[in-house]
């Protein structure tokens, strides 16, 4: 699987928000219409939230993940998104052989994986859903800290919390303190354990 640097990543997101015309919190069901993608809520093993065949152009959600999708708001089009980008990204590798797939002809993402495919993956999700552009415009003015911004924007891009404070914190508009306090702006050094080394 070949390395793809995140502005690839973003540029392609934002390729698909111009073309299809996107806005924030934009209806993902018909955008797998537009990309000729199927979508079908099947069972899946439990710790996988959805699943690729990139033979038959499907999306799959796992059925038996139902309530923890409705528990979390924003998780199920994340998954969706993710899917987009296995989709966009590495759809032709799996037809060809070079990424593997897992049984039936399935890239299966499970939950907190640390594969380099499900991390591109989620990366292009958190661009796709969240685009700079126009997540940028929207942020509080500084210096602000707690959950409601962050639920607000979450809230406008129809995505998790948890998501939303990730692609704050990739972005350097925020991070979480020492007791996962979100605050405006990049960790402070002091805060990164790292420190400096002494130069004599």
């Amino acid at each position: 699987m070949s390395f793809i640097p995140d502005a690839q990543l973003e540029s392609r997101a934002s390729e698909l928000w111009r073309r299809h015309q996107l806005e924030p919190g934009f209806n993902i069901d018909a955008l797998l219409d537009a990309l000729g993608l199927n979508l079908l809520w099947d069972e899946l093993p439990h710790d996988v939230l959805g699943a690729l065949k990139p033979a038959e152009a499907l999306v799959i959600l796992n059925d038996k993940r139902v309530a923890d999708f409705e528990a979390n708001p924003g998780w199920e089009r994340f998954t969706t998104a993710h899917e987009v980008g296995h989709w966009i990204f590495h759809a032709e590798e799996a037809r060809t052989g070079t990424l593997p797939m897992l049984e039936g002809g399935r890239t299966w993402c499970r939950d907190g994986s640390r594969d380099p495919a499900e991390i591109q993956a989620d990366r292009f999700a958190s661009y796709f859903l969240m685009p700079t552009d126009r997540l940028q415009p929207l942020l509080p003015i500084p210096p602000w800290q707690g959950w409601p911004p962050v639920y607000r924007l979450a809230e406008r891009f129809r995505v998790t919390g948890t998501a939303m404070i990730v692609r704050l914190e990739r972005g350097g508009w925020a991070h979480r303190d020492g007791i996962g306090t979100p605050r405006s702006g990049r960790r402070p050094e002091a805060d990164t354990g790292q420190g400096t080394l002494p130069l004599a």
